[in-house]
């Protein structure tokens, strides 16, 4: 038994020297391995162009646009136009089954002569007293409500006939000859027969988020694209912004306002065609020659007790944290209206350094180019694209 005893506690000496050579041998290395200097990209702050921009979707719409619906249940008798006929305004576009409408005018005049008449031969009788006052106004009624009867009929027997509310093209014709339209109520849209519009004046109509429209106002500028030509794009301007939300049952179920805003077109091209699909950027803000950093550069770090915003630059290839403003920002880059000069060294990346990146750390700068850079003075500025920051 003292044989085992001694060989256990000679094995448990060994694997604790062992343990404690290995955790000094973990430490010496940890204690010895100096840390590398960090690698950052900078850039030197130039001026610049920035252009804010807010976008949307939508649909191409033309200015004056009319969906032409019955006011009648009836069947097309005859049509005079086909999808893509010109009309002019008053043009009769088709004409509505009348056989039911025209007895009933018929009818309506025949009772609208007799009581005429019959008014006329009880207002002699009033006056030589030979009737009452009374048998007098009975007559007189039935005159009246015979000439409404008429007017009436008359009124339906002309809604059989449909004109062309606008000069324009028919741009969609959904009914032939021998079906039958609806007329509207309160459940049902009813039939749309065609639709006329004036391709002489297009508009975008598309939908911004609740937190971006609050930075447009009438006649700012944008560009439009069709998801049909998408190299291609089209001057607009701001015409018109809802005062309330788009409601859909999709924006209802994802919780997302959206409003609506109308953009003129001022280049017409005679491929643009009603309903297209359309993207808009929306010029609300620019600024030419300002200093301009990008967005990755930027971060919020607490200076002198205040959450601000800050870059750090390079100076001497120490690390120092600058507290900055901001202005506008184009989703790339933002301008910086104070704290930083023209010439500074800034540390744009990368971000797993700035995250850690402290107040005075040396540093091992590599310098980078950003695209606008290359822009000055050609009045072009950072490329445009969608604005995603709401303010600062």
């Amino acid at each position: 038994m003292d044989k085992k005893k001694r060989r256990r506690r000679i094995w448990i000496w060994i694997v604790s020297g062992a343990g404690v050579l290995l955790a000094l041998i973990i430490v010496c290395n940890v204690v010895g391995k100096k840390s590398p200097t960090p690698e950052v990209s900078v850039i030197d702050a130039k001026p610049g162009n920035i252009v804010s921009t807010v976008s949307g979707t939508g649909e191409l719409r033309a200015a004056n646009q009319v969906d032409i619906s019955a006011e009648m249940v009836a069947k097309v008798q005859k049509l005079y136009v086909k999808e893509g006929d010109l009309v002019q305004r008053g043009q009769v576009l088709c004409v509505l089954d009348d056989a039911s409408a025209r007895s009933s005018h018929n009818l309506n005049m025949a009772n609208f002569s007799e009581a005429r008449s019959a008014n006329e031969r009880g207002k002699v009788l009033y006056e030589e007293g030979l009737i009452s006052k009374a048998d007098y106004d009975k007559l007189s009624t039935a005159y009246e409500v015979a000439r409404a009867q008429l007017s009436q009929s008359q009124d339906k027997l002309e809604k059989t006939r449909i004109y062309a509310p606008i000069s324009g093209r028919v741009v969609a014709l959904n009914i032939e000859e021998g079906e039958t339209v609806m007329m509207g109520t309160m459940n049902n849209a009813g039939t749309v027969i065609m639709t006329v519009a004036d391709l002489g004046a297009m508009q975008a109509r598309i939908d911004v988020d609740e937190s971006d429209v609050v930075n447009l106002k009438l006649s700012q500028t944008a560009k439009v694209k069709l998801d049909a030509m998408p190299d291609t794009s089209f001057s607009a301007k701001v015409t018109s912004v809802s005062y309330m939300p788009t409601t859909t049952s999709l924006t209802a179920t994802e919780g997302v306002t959206d409003f609506e805003v109308i953009l003129d077109i001022v280049d017409l091209d005679p491929s643009q065609r009603p309903g297209m699909s359309v993207s808009a950027d929306i010029v609300t803000a620019r600024r030419d020659s300002v200093i301009v950093c990008p967005l990755q550069a930027i971060g919020r770090k607490e200076v002198e007790g205040m959450l601000q915003e800050t870059v750090f630059i390079v100076e001497e290839d120490i690390a120092k944290l600058v507290p900055v403003k901001t202005g506008i920002d184009d989703g790339n880059s933002i301008e910086i209206t104070d704290g930083l000069k023209e010439g500074q060294t800034i540390i744009i990346g990368p971000y797993k350094e700035l995250r850690t990146l402290e107040d005075g750390s040396k540093v091992k700068p590599e310098q980078s180019e950003l695209e606008w850079q290359n822009k000055k003075g050609n009045g072009s500025g950072p490329r445009m694209q969608v604005r995603v920051r709401t303010g600062h």
